[in-house]
C-alpha cells in the first residue's frame, strides 16, 4: 500500500453526520442540565452566535485549557484555619474531596462525551468520496464511517483516538496547554508552601487529566508510523491541522517517503492558508503540496 489517508472531522461533516463540536454542546444542553452549570462554572469555552441565537462552542478541546482551578477549589475548600477548632486533619480530608470531585468530574464529561458519540446514527450517511481501499487510514474521528459506510477493513484502520464501538472509556481526547509549577521558594528564599498546597495541587489535576497523552499516544502507535516507509501519497480529508495534533503529522513525515504528495483538502481560503504554514513549520516542501476541495473527490 503506497497511498495513506489521513480522516479528520470534516470528513464526517462533509457526510452530514453532526460532528461539531457545537453539537455536542447542544447534546449536553438538551441531555445533561447539571453538566451544562459545571461547565459554564468552571470553563470558558469560546463562543459563536448563531443564526438562531444559540451560543455554540467553538473548540471544545482546546477550550478544556481554561479549568478554573481556583473557583472549583473555592467551592469544596470550607476550612478556616484561623478557626478554634481547627484541625489539621481537616486538610488530608479536603484533598480527599477535592481528589473524589475530581474523579466525578472527569467522569461526567467521559461520560457525556462518549453518550453523544454513541447516540450518532450513521444510517442516512452515504458514500460520497472516492477512496481506494488498498489504502492505510489514518483517523482522528472516533466515529466508524470509514467502516460502515465505506466498507473499509478495520485492519487497514487507526483510530488513533480510539473509536466508538471499541474504545469506550478509554477514548483520548484534550487540550494541549502546560501550566508552569510554583516555584518552591520565593525571591526571598522563603518557602512557597502554604497549608493548602497540596489541596490547590489536588485541584488542578482536572486541567492535566484532560491534556491529550500525544507523546504516550505516538509511543504505543509508533509501530503504524514506521509503517509508512512506502507512501508516496498522502491525502488529508477534512482535518484541520490544529496545533494539537500536528505532532502526529510530524510523525508521518518523518517515515513516509521523502518524496510523498501531501493532497490537503480545505474549506475556504483562509482554512488553505493556515494549511499551508502548519504544514511548512513542520519541514514539508510547498513543491510536495496540492491542496483541494472536498467536493473534487467526489464518487457521485
Amino acid at each position: 500500500m503506497t497511498k495513506l489517508y489521513i480522516i479528520g472531522n470534516g470528513f464526517d461533516r462533509y457526510h452530514d453526520l453532526p460532528t461539531n463540536y457545537s453539537d455536542f454542546h447542544i447534546f449536553v444542553n438538551k441531555t445533561n442540565h447539571d453538566l451544562e452549570n459545571t461547565f459554564e462554572e468552571y470553563f470558558t469555552f469560546n463562543v459563536k452566535q448563531s443564526s438562531n441565537n444559540q451560543y455554540l462552542w467553538t473548540n471544545f478541546e482546546y477550550d478544556l485549557s481554561t479549568f478554573n482551578s481556583k473557583a472549583f477549589f473555592d467551592d469544596i475548600n470550607q476550612i478556616d484555619i484561623l478557626d478554634e477548632n481547627f484541625k489539621p486533619s481537616y486538610l488530608f480530608a479536603l484533598e480527599d474531596d477535592l481528589e473524589q470531585e475530581t474523579e466525578i468530574l472527569l467522569n461526567k464529561i467521559r461520560d457525556a462525551f462518549e453518550n453523544w458519540l454513541t447516540d450518532l446514527n450513521l444510517e442516512s450517511a452515504e458514500k460520497k468520496l472516492d477512496l481506494e481501499e488498498n489504502s492505510l487510514f489514518l483517523s482522528f474521528n472516533y466515529t466508524m464511517t470509514l467502516e460502515e459506510v465505506y466498507q473499509i477493513s478495520s485492519e487497514k484502520i487507526l483510530h488513533i483516538h480510539g473509536d466508538v464501538e471499541n474504545d469506550q472509556g478509554s477514548m483520548i481526547f484534550g487540550h494541549n496547554k502546560t501550566v508552569k509549577k510554583q516555584p518552591l521558594f520565593d525571591e526571598n528564599s522563603e518557602s512557597t508552601r502554604t497549608p493548602f498546597s497540596d489541596s490547590e495541587a489536588n485541584a488542578q489535576q482536572t486541567f492535566f487529566a484532560l491534556q491529550k497523552p500525544v507523546k504516550d499516544t505516538i509511543r504505543n502507535n509508533h509501530s503504524f508510523f514506521k509503517s509508512l516507509s512506502k507512501i508516496n501519497d498522502i491525502i488529508v480529508l477534512g482535518h484541520s491541522l490544529n496545533s494539537i495534533d500536528m505532532p502526529y503529522f510530524k510523525m508521518i513525515k518523518k517515515y513516509s517517503n521523502e518524496a510523498a504528495k501531501w493532497k490537503i483538502s480545505y474549506y475556504s481560503n483562509d482554512e488553505k492558508a493556515r494549511h499551508l504554514k502548519s504544514l511548512r513549520k513542520i519541514g514539508i516542501q510547498e513543491s510536495r503540496i496540492e491542496f483541494f476541495k472536498m467536493s473534487d473527490y467526489d464518487l457521485l
